[in-house]
């Protein structure tokens, strides 16, 4: 390794804080690299030979963590350093590299009987899908869907890792706990991200198991009577947050992750960044509500002057963001549009902030407010998108 590869690794080996005393073993696994394949230089070697090195530390015998070590230590190059791409979204594991240099299903399972903690795994899961830019929601349902995997099959760890194991916890959810076809596929995706960006194992095909044969519902829509009736009942946030719903056609978590920057009161349009999809779109912002909503953010202004006359870490952000943009938690463009009549501790700074609304506020207004309006339908926060759909056709 030459010397300016050798410095610009150390380099990021620092900002990714591995300690100093850890550095020199980093840069002993990467010359055990080096001298593998002695007639291709450092930046010319494909993922194929980086998985290959690592599958060959793990045949020897090597504990968990000087693979995992080495491992981390070549992405970090490969990534940080060399800039390529697949090194990005590459999970470096002592059972990463199986997948990839054919070990067979029943191989694999074998070789992962000794791997009891659990808590490693969705570390990992949890690590994997970050990376991927998974949004949180997903991440925790990944999460929540693989604990329960593991709860069903209890230390049977070798049902666990096999296509048979799968099959018979998606037929379980159904037949046994009555759950949605929707419902399952989720876990059937958690599960597929497990053995397939985790583990490194394909799940592959394992056959035809009980879906669940609940009917779709079609959508319940409102008529324009029924959907003042129902704005009638509601007052103050509530009111003005389930107004935008209708009135914009917002899903739940679109409206109360509005910020500042995100309302053109001139133009009447709302933004919403990171949509379903990860998509943005423009929708409009009605009328009515224009000049509630002004009145609206005056009053979070003075709230947010007063939170910072405190001096709290303002509104909650994103770490990778944060570390970007360190003063915009605090900025008002940032401020949530509903925010969190409390304030919460980040639990990754410890700091005290100011979330957005609870979704289960609104949650449980909206059917309420039907209730109360005599509305005899099974009114919900996304009953008022759908309204709103067919309210324009």
């Amino acid at each position: 390794m030459n010397v300016s590869l050798r410095g610009a690794l150390l380099r990021a080996l620092s900002i990714q804080g591995v300690p100093e005393k850890k550095r020199k073993w980093c840069l002993e696994w990467v010359e055990q690299f080096e001298k593998k394949y002695p007639d291709r230089p450092l930046p010319l070697r494909t993922q194929k030979e980086v998985v290959s090195f690592i599958e060959s530390l793990r045949s020897k015998g090597l504990e968990t963590w000087q693979v995992h070590q080495a491992g981390e230590t070549l992405r970090l190059l490969y990534y940080r350093v060399l800039g390529e791409k697949w090194a990005q979204s590459w999970i470096p594991s002592e059972t990463a590299s199986a997948r990839r240099v054919g070990i067979g299903l029943a191989g694999r399972a074998r070789a992962l009987q000794g791997e009891k903690d659990a808590h490693d795994i969705l570390r990992r899961l949890r690590k994997a899908a970050l990376m991927r830019q998974y949004s949180y929601r997903t991440v925790e349902a990944y999460e929540y869907w693989v604990r329960k995997y593991f709860s069903f099959h209890g230390r049977n760890l070798g049902k666990v890792f096999t296509p048979e194991g799968v099959k018979a916890f998606l037929e379980h959810l159904v037949l046994v706990r009555k759950l949605a076809g929707g419902t399952q596929k989720q876990a059937l995706n958690a599960l597929d991200f497990l053995f397939g960006d985790v583990i490194g194992m394909e799940l592959g095909d394992f056959g035809d198991f009980a879906r669940s044969k609940r009917p779709k519902m079609l959508p319940v829509v409102l008529s324009r009577e029924d959907m003042e009736k129902l704005l009638g009942e509601l007052d103050g946030n509530l009111f003005l947050a389930a107004g935008i719903l209708y009135g914009s056609g917002l899903r739940l978590m679109e409206v109360l992750r509005l910020r500042v920057k995100d309302v053109d009161l001139p133009l009447n349009q709302i933004l919403v960044r990171d949509g379903k999809g990860k998509k943005d779109r423009v929708t409009m912002l009605p009328e009515r509500y224009r000049d509630l909503l002004k009145a609206h953010l005056a009053e979070v202004k003075q709230v947010h002057a007063r939170d910072l006359a405190l001096d709290y870490a303002g509104t909650s952000f994103r770490p990778s963001l944060v570390r970007k943009y360190p003063y915009a938690p605090r900025q008002w463009i940032w401020q949530y549009v509903f925010p969190a009549g409390r304030l919460s501790v980040d639990p990754s700074t410890g700091k005290s902030i100011r979330h957005h609304l609870r979704e289960s506020a609104l949650q449980r207004a909206v059917p309420a407010a039907a209730r109360k309006a005599g509305i005899d339908k099974r009114v919900a926060c996304h009953t008022l998108r759908h309204t709103f759909a067919t309210h324009l056709l």
